[in-house]
């Protein structure tokens, strides 16, 4: 079984159902409402776990009920805690998810700065065989990945803007994968303009675009992996979804273009579902690859 240690942002989502996205000062209701773990670690690592790896997860969680609930719903999915810090005093982070019809999301994020004072305990190697790691804990990322250098495992950022804090660990990754807001916030121009200008950074990178194609880099030449048909129901976590899936491949011993395409599939089968517990088996993955033509 494959491990992957995900590491970022912890939160609790309460995610609102809307017929449409509400106007400025108005009052509307909400057609369903449900409260959910959210963050890109935890989604990835849900990702990981659902699809059949063995997964764990670092970050940090407030002394409140909110950290409780993540801790047990960190049981629930399969989620190893024990790189979970709970921080005394202070408040777990909470969003608020806008869905509107068609699946798109917005989210509102508050975060309660004393939580970043205090940073897991990281071994000198991680007990792992690929690490995915996002930008919104600098500190912690860095010690992440210098203990992934160590053990010569696959070190992929999930780059997502703003990038500027977190500019310095790009080049200690293995893997880059930009959101097209993360690759714009790195450099100017078309993603097929700034993506070889991102090469440069690491042996690979690659930017997700939504239901387009992903675009990778090996630091030679660029390539599109196309991605699958789905009708978007439910985005929400889409590309944390993709960047656990991806994570999970490499850990695998997969090459990037099987671990994208594998990864492409994951995020196309969650899109098509709503709900929290919406992660797709390895099993239904491994069928729509073998119906496109073959894992």
């Amino acid at each position: 079984m494959a491990r992957v240690l995900c590491a970022g942002l912890i939160a609790v989502d309460f995610i609102f159902d809307l017929a449409s996205f509400p106007e400025e000062g108005t009052k509307v209701r909400a057609d369903g409402l449900c409260r959910a773990v959210g963050g890109g670690g935890i989604r990835s690592a849900a990702a990981v776990a659902g699809l059949g790896g063995a997964a764990a997860l670092a970050g940090v969680v407030g002394e409140d009920d909110l950290g409780r609930f993540v801790r047990a719903e960190l049981r629930r999915l399969g989620i190893d805690d024990a790189l979970v810090t709970t921080v005394p005093g202070a408040e777990t982070p909470t969003s608020a998810v806008l869905v509107s019809a068609g699946g798109e999301r917005t989210v509102i994020n508050h975060r309660d700065a004393r939580l970043f004072s205090a940073l897991p305990e990281i071994p000198d190697r991680l007990d792992a065989d690929a690490l995915l790691t996002d930008t919104r804990w600098p500190e912690c990322a860095a010690r992440l990945l210098d203990a992934a250098a160590r053990g010569a495992i696959p070190a992929v950022i999930d780059a997502e803007a703003p990038l500027a804090p977190a500019l310095g660990l790009l080049s200690r990754a293995t893997h880059v994968a930009f959101s097209e807001q993360g690759l714009a916030d790195f450099a100017e121009g078309s993603v097929e303009e700034a993506l070889p200008r991102a090469a440069a950074l690491s042996t690979w990178v690659a930017v997700t675009r939504g239901p387009r194609p992903v675009l990778c880099h090996d630091g030679v030449a660029m390539r599109a992996v196309p991605g699958f048909e789905a009708t978007p129901v439910d985005t929400l976590g889409a590309g944390d979804i993709w960047h656990g899936a991806f994570a999970l491949g490499l850990a695998g011993g997969a090459t990037e273009p099987d671990a994208v395409r594998y990864a492409n599939a994951a995020a196309a089968l969650a899109i098509s579902r709503s709900g929290p517990d919406r992660m797709p088996t390895a099993e239904e993955v491994a069928a729509l690859l073998a119906a496109d033509g073959g894992a």
